[in-house]
């Protein structure tokens, strides 16, 4: 077994990579203004699955289990409110496109109701 110095170096790098994973999904999301993909189940069991790891890294004692985790379920907050603001973002822009078709048709019926020539 490696002694708990060399344990931590592990943690450290592989925190490091889910950290630029992360990262990289909240750039992306933020680029292409949607996160339809992304289900509310996987965040909700993904961030139980970070608060445990980050609670295991504080009771075992490892700050690269405990930061790396800790940072992690930030990201994941992050995320998740990527998903909320961008879900928003569209139906209220899908519903000003309802709306806007529905003033227009409803201005073309005030237009075909007029009389073409007064007769007062």
């Amino acid at each position: 077994m490696l002694p708990v110095r060399e344990q931590e170096i592990y943690g450290w790098i592989g925190n490091g990579i889910f950290f630029a994973a992360q990262l990289s999904q909240i750039i992306y999301t933020f680029r292409i203004k949607s996160a339809d993909d992304l289900s509310y189940t996987l965040f909700f069991f993904w961030l139980i699955g970070e608060c445990m790891y980050t609670a295991f890294g504080w009771i075992d004692d490892s700050p690269s289990m405990f930061i790396g985790n800790g940072a992690s379920l930030v990201l994941s907050v992050v995320q998740l409110g990527q998903k909320v603001h961008y879900k928003r973002v569209k139906e209220n822009t899908a519903l000003s496109r309802l709306n806007s078709s529905i003033q227009a048709a409803q201005d073309t019926e005030d237009t075909e109701a007029q009389p073409l020539i007064n007769t007062v």
